[in-house]
């Protein structure tokens, strides 16, 4: 694989772990106004594009194992920043006692 698309798929980790960060650390209403959905929208493109690239060089070098070896690290980002969703999503739709 490519020097670029390495360092491509390494960017997508960690800006999916600093999105996972800040989803699971600001508080949801403030969410919107950080700029943490478009930031996941931009990630799940990221993603698709390197899933593209990382296809492409393949059929090009032939080296499946590489090829697995990327789409694994590619997919396990998207996750990380899927899985923070889906805890806030469950967090939000509890049926949390409340005071009165």
């Amino acid at each position: 694989m490519t020097p670029t698309l390495t360092l491509r798929i390494a960017e997508l980790e960690l800006d999916a772990a600093v999105l996972r960060h800040r989803l699971l650390h600001i508080p949801l209403a403030l969410q919107e106004d950080c700029g943490l959905w478009a930031s996941h929208r931009t990630i799940g493109r990221q993603a698709m594009t390197l899933f593209r690239a990382v296809r492409q060089e393949t059929r090009d070098s032939g080296d499946e194992d590489e090829c697995d070896q990327a789409l694994s690290r590619i997919e396990a980002a998207y996750q990380l920043v899927h899985d923070a969703i889906q805890s806030l999503s469950v967090l939000a739709l509890a049926d949390l006692p409340t005071r009165h």
